[in-house]
């Protein structure tokens, strides 16, 4: 049993980095198959798919003799099962693989993006980079990333050697020189819905911007930077993370702790491992156990789990004794899985 929650949480913390508007059904695990219950435990959709992701915009993605489909929220299928892979829909549309190629389904379940490319990424502000591969001299290959509509059209033309979806109205891009084989000068910036670069590239690597500021790294110092460009501080540690609920989770190699916007460490580098804020807690790690802290550092549930999530709706899903269990904000359980 202790195998199976642990597979089970990986799957859902996959899913919790898609930060869309998610339903409050939440994904369970049983000796029948996967399923959902209410945040009061009831059950919602009885147990019968192989594996599942949580939901997101009224979707959920469920896998049924080794393809992926979506579920609605009653448990019938909008995109029934003909997929290798699929990740959580976003802002409209899910990214979906056939035969090696990615495109993009909407929620009544079209193909709105037929798969065809080597790799892509969520749509945002109508949206989303795409991998194109390049033929040069016939023969050699290179991937270039671009941008397209809802409707398939490119309309920022396929130029970066990487790219992120677009955050806050910006997306981080990287660009560099190809001679034969190898691309050189790589450095990323930051574009517009336009495609004109709003921060010029000269970054060695950059993260989306998260409430206001992104995360990038220029020489040797690594820093938060606001949407003109200009450093807001330096970050003096070796790990560092975007921003979530006004905190950022940094690590000096050794213990994590929490920055404020301003730079300063607010909550003392103390855990062994930290997840980002969500609804106000976050999941530190003690002595091997987990628990949750406030925004200002106090321990709101005692740690006492092996593996423990992002509150999501008020509940997070933990493993205590190898069993899995939905919690909520007290710490009292929700939902528990049979004894293993």
């Amino acid at each position: 049993m202790m195998r199976v929650a642990i597979t089970f949480l990986s799957l859902l913390l996959v899913a919790g980095t898609v930060r869309a508007q998610t339903e409050a059904l939440l994904p369970v695990a049983t000796t029948a198959g996967y399923g959902f219950v209410t945040p009061e435990g009831e059950t919602a959709i009885a147990p019968r798919f192989e594996r599942v992701l949580a939901f997101s915009e009224g979707r959920a993605a469920a896998r049924l003799d080794g393809q992926w489909g979506f579920i609605d929220t009653t448990g019938h299928w909008v995109v029934p099962p003909q997929y290798e892979q699929v990740f959580a829909y976003q802002n409209g549309y899910a990214r979906v693989r056939k035969d090696g190629r990615w495109g993009f389904v909407d929620r009544k379940g079209r193909e709105v993006v037929g798969p065809a490319y080597e790799a892509v990424q969520d749509f945002a502000y109508g949206l989303a980079p795409v991998a194109v591969i390049q033929k040069m001299l016939g023969v050699m290959r290179r991937t270039r990333w671009g941008f397209i509509n809802a409707r398939g059209e490119m309309v920022i033309p396929p130029q970066f050697t990487r790219a992120l979806a677009f955050s806050e109205g910006l997306a981080a891009v990287e660009v560099g020189t190809q001679t034969l084989m190898v691309t050189t000068g790589r450095k990323w910036g930051f574009i517009d819905t336009t495609g004109q670069w709003v921060i010029p590239p000269r970054f060695s690597s950059a993260r989306n911007f998260s409430e206001g500021l992104a995360l990038v790294r220029e020489g040797n110092r690594t820093l938060f930077i606001d949407r003109a460009g200009k450093p807001a501080f330096e970050v003096p540690y070796r790990q560092v993370y975007s921003f979530s609920e006004e905190r950022a989770r940094v690590s000096d190699g050794t213990a994590w702790g929490f920055i404020d916007r301003t730079g300063e460490l607010v909550i003392p580098l103390r855990f062994e491992q930290a997840l980002d804020f969500s609804e106000g807690l976050a999941a530190v790690r003690v002595e091997g156990r987990w628990g949750y802290i406030d925004r200002e550092g106090n321990l709101i549930i005692p740690p006492r789990f092996e593996q423990a999530h992002a509150f999501q709706h008020g509940v997070a899903l933990v493993v205590e004794n190898g069993r899995l269990l939905y919690i909520d904000q007290g710490g009292r359980v929700r939902w528990q899985s049979p004894s293993p």
